[in-house]
């Protein structure tokens, strides 16, 4: 426990060191947000499913994951009750010498500690829950993904989270306001936190038929808009009573603002990590 601790302080003051392009701005009500005069009824909130997978382009069965993950996100199965994302870490994300891209960050480095360096690659942590019978957070066998998620879509949604983003392509500033209304009083220690992903970008992978040098990469990890283990939220969470906060961050010019989304989730702050809903929107709609 001692180890683990002081695993996390590291962690903790490396994530810290980290910049992002982030103004973090006092509290403003989003119009959709405001605070509800009659209680929600909990069993009118959706459930959604957090699943960040560690991949990279040297591993040879990721491209068998993307293909389960597509399938669960299929509307057949969660559709979008399933929300993924990738990060490239780890020994196999080194990019090839003829790779256009190269996917690693500094905060895909760390949340991959922070998160159990897996044993084998693919690997998936949902919801940053620890299962019964897993070791740790990391879930290798990706065939069983499908089974955890469909445990905790059945879990009741205790918060509604109301995500909004806002894009002006002609400085490439992107405003995203984050609604919270939990359906029930909350005292524990959360913290928020938002990402980018962006899709279909192409560059070369390994796969089981070899390298393909224009294999679609998707769900691509690319920054945390707050800190890399979530901003603390503050407010008194209160039934039926919504807090807001909006952050601005700027493109970089080499992402395609039209393939990006923003992520969202509310997770615990302490030694659990356990994500409590999450949300998933594109930049440009």
């Amino acid at each position: 426990m001692i180890i683990r601790n002081i695993k996390y302080l590291v962690l903790l003051f490396f994530a810290c060191t980290l910049v992002t392009c982030t103004e973090n701005k006092p509290i403003i009500p989003c119009l959709s947000c405001e605070a509800n005069t009659t209680p929600i009824n909990p069993e009118t909130v959706i459930k959604k499913v957090l699943m960040e997978e560690f991949t990279g382009v040297r591993c040879v069965n990721c491209p068998q994951a993307k293909i389960e993950i597509e399938n669960l996100q299929s509307d057949n199965l969660f559709g979008e009750k399933f929300i993924a994302v990738s990060y490239h870490a780890g020994f196999f994300a080194r990019p090839y010498n003829n790779s256009k891209n190269d996917y690693r960050t500094d905060q895909g480095d760390v949340l991959i500690e922070f998160l159990d360096q897996p044993i084998g690659f693919p690997s998936g942590v949902i919801n940053r829950k620890l299962f019964s019978g897993e070791g740790d957070l990391q879930i290798e066998a990706f065939a069983t993904w499908g089974g955890f998620v469909g445990q905790e879509l059945e879990e009741t949604a205790i918060m509604f989270l109301d995500l909004e983003t806002t894009y002006n392509a002609s400085n490439r500033v992107l405003n995203v306001s984050v609604g919270i209304t939990p359906t029930q009083n909350i005292s524990d220690d959360l913290n928020l936190s938002i990402l980018i992903t962006e899709d279909d970008i192409v560059d070369v992978q390994l796969t089981p038929e070899g390298i393909v040098e224009a294999y679609a990469q998707t769900h691509v990890f690319r920054t945390m808009i707050t800190n890399t283990f979530g901003d603390p939220i503050t407010d008194v969470l209160v039934a039926n009573q919504s807090t807001s906060d909006i952050y601005s961050f700027t493109l970089p010019n080499e992402w395609v603002a039209e393939k990006c989304k923003v992520v969202a989730f509310v997770h615990h702050a302490t030694d659990s990590k356990e994500v409590l809903q999450v949300e998933e929107v594109a930049i440009i709609k």
